[in-house]
C-alpha cells in the first residue's frame, strides 16, 4: 500500500518570470502604457493595463508569463517539514541542506548555479512571498531518506545573492505542488537588453 510523501516550505520565496512579449504585441502594449502615463515596464504591474488593454487572449498578468524560475530564499525563517502519512518525519532550517554540520549529510544535495548575465534579452518580473510557499507531495511504498533529493541554485540578480531551493525529487521523479499559501510583497519589472 501506497503510503504519502509531502514536503512543506515555509518562509520566502523568490520568482522570476519571463514574459512573453512578442514585436507584434510590443505596439499594443506600449500604447497602453501611454495611457497609463508610465514606462511599461511599470505599466505591466499596473491593476488597470490590462483591462485598459482589452484582449480576451491578456486578461491577466500571469496569460503574458512565458517561463518561470522560482524557489525558497535560504534566509534564517525558511523551514522544511516532511511528512509521511500522519508522522512527521523531520523539520529544520533550509541552512541545513547549504551548509552541513554534520560529517556527512543527512540529505541528498545538488547544486546549480545560474548566470544572471547570460538571461535572453526581453522583459521579466521579480517576486517574493511569503508564507507557506508550497506543500509538495508524492505517492510512496516506502520512505527511504537516500532516495529523497534536493536541487539548490545559487543566483545572483541586481548585485544580491541568493540561495534557493527550487527542485525536490523523490526516486528522480520531482514531487508535485499541491498547494500554496503565500502573500506577495515584493514585484518589479525590468527590461534586460
Amino acid at each position: 500500500m501506497d503510503i504519502s510523501l509531502k514536503i512543506k516550505l515555509y518562509g520566502e520565496s523568490f520568482k522570476i518570470h519571463k514574459l512573453k512579449i512578442d514585436f507584434n504585441l510590443l505596439p499594443l502594449f506600449q500604447n497602453v502604457a501611454n495611457k497609463l502615463e508610465e514606462p511599461l515596464h511599470s505599466a505591466l504591474l499596473n491593476i488597470d493595463f490590462f483591462s485598459i488593454l482589452n484582449m480576451k487572449e491578456f486578461e491577466t498578468l500571469n496569460h503574458v508569463i512565458d517561463y518561470t524560475f522560482s524557489g525558497l530564499i535560504n534566509n534564517r525563517s525558511s523551514q522544511i517539514e516532511i511528512n509521511t502519512g500522519r508522522k512527521r518525519i523531520d523539520k529544520f532550517g533550509l541552512n541545513v541542506l547549504f551548509r552541513p554540520t554534520t560529517i556527512f549529510p543527512l540529505y541528498q544535495t545538488k547544486q546549480h548555479l545560474i548566470d544572471t548575465n547570460k538571461l535572453s534579452s526581453g522583459y521579466y518580473i521579480v517576486e517574493k512571498e511569503i508564507g507557506l510557499i508550497g506543500v509538495y507531495e508524492i505517492a510512496v511504498k516506502d520512505f527511504r531518506v537516500d532516495s529523497l533529493k534536493f536541487y539548490l541554485t545559487e543566483i545572483t540578480l541586481s548585485d544580491v545573492n541568493y540561495e534557493l531551493l527550487n527542485i525536490i525529487t523523490y526516486e528522480n521523479v520531482a514531487l508535485s505542488l499541491i498547494k500554496s499559501d503565500a502573500l506577495l510583497r515584493y514585484q518589479n519589472c525590468f527590461l534586460l537588453e
